[in-house]
């Protein structure tokens, strides 16, 4: 009788300690939507310079002009904002510029990771012409497509 106690008790304790277990594990919910990697094409132009800013100074800003989903079968996802909304037309080069500056004027597939906007009205006064121009790519790879945009 004794031992027969004993293993009921020793059960409703393992029970107990393997409900509590559970209940501190978070649920198993997908994990947050890192962004996707995208494959655009487009011509690439310097940003016109910041006010302000010397030549000396001012490090080259770079953006993605008349960007279109590219032809290859892995810009199949909706590029730009959520919701199936119009894809941007122009994206913020993140890339070191010895990456870019050798395309300049040239019609390129670029692939990376866009980084949205915040969803603000309008941008503040201070802000400058690259970073209104759109969303930020940051650059994997660069391939040119042609030597001169069309």
């Amino acid at each position: 009788m004794r031992s027969a106690l004993w293993s009921g008790f020793l059960a409703a304790i393992v029970c107990a300690v393997t409900a509590g277990l559970v209940a501190q594990t978070p649920p198993s919910s997908p994990a947050p939507q890192a962004s996707k990697q995208i494959t655009l094409s487009g011509c690439i132009e310097k940003a016109p310079a910041e006010a302000g800013a010397s030549a000396a100074t001012a490090t080259p800003a770079f953006i993605l002009a008349d960007a279109a989903p590219a032809a290859s079968g892995a810009a199949s996802e909706t590029v730009g904002t959520s919701g199936g909304a119009k894809p941007a037309s122009k994206y913020r080069l993140d890339a070191d510029a010895a990456k870019l500056t050798p395309h300049v004027g040239h019609k390129v597939e670029i692939t990376g990771t866009v980084e949205e906007m915040p969803s603000s009205p309008a941008p503040p006064s201070g802000t400058t012409a690259s970073s209104a121009a759109g969303p930020k790519l940051k650059v994997d790879s660069v391939k040119m497509v042609a030597a001169a945009c069309p």
